[in-house]
């Protein structure tokens, strides 16, 4: 279990604090572990979190996330693996305005407004669901399902062919 949950993200930052330890699926929020895409729960996922300050004198928090994901092929519908390996870079703000006027000036910067304390889960719930594949599918699915259920069915463009020619 990742402890502690609760972090001052100034303070942690500042102090180039580090967080390390594991997850699980079924122990995050149900808006991540009820996606339907899973074919497994119980997938341990290593989480380090990083606290630093960057070249322009801005706190930040680097988030790391790895792991294995047991995930449902949307073609076949069997169990595929998918490998998490995911970094973030989230520079923290003062306010709002700071922050839209950061992003910007750099589209590719990850930032969100310093609040007196930050959730470590769901920041790694957010990374989570922003990493996982819209569709997930086989890189090269075997497909004999597919062929199966497809081989006795007619087309059903057959009858507009017929609709062509006869005209």
């Amino acid at each position: 279990m990742l402890e502690p949950d609760l972090i001052a993200p100034g303070e942690f930052a500042g102090e180039k604090r580090s967080l390390r330890g594991e997850v699980f699926l079924h122990e995050l929020d149900e808006r991540v572990w009820s996606h339907e895409y899973f074919a497994d729960k119980d997938s341990p996922l290593h989480v380090v979190l990083q606290g630093g300050i960057d070249r322009f004198q801005r706190p930040f928090l680097d988030l790391k996330v790895q792991g294995c994901l047991h995930l449902l092929c949307q073609r076949c519908m069997q169990p595929m693996s998918f490998d998490l390996d995911e970094d973030a870079r989230i520079v923290l703000f003062a306010d709002e305005s700071k922050l839209d006027e950061a992003m910007l000036s750099d589209e590719g910067l990850e930032g969100m407004p310093m609040d007196s304390e930050l959730s470590v889960r769901t920041l790694v719930e957010d990374q989570i669901l922003m990493a996982m594949p819209y569709s997930p599918r086989h890189e090269h699915c075997a497909g004999e399902n597919m062929a199966a259920v497809n081989r006795d069915k007619p087309n059903p463009f057959a009858v507009l062919a017929g609709l062509k020619s006869s005209k």
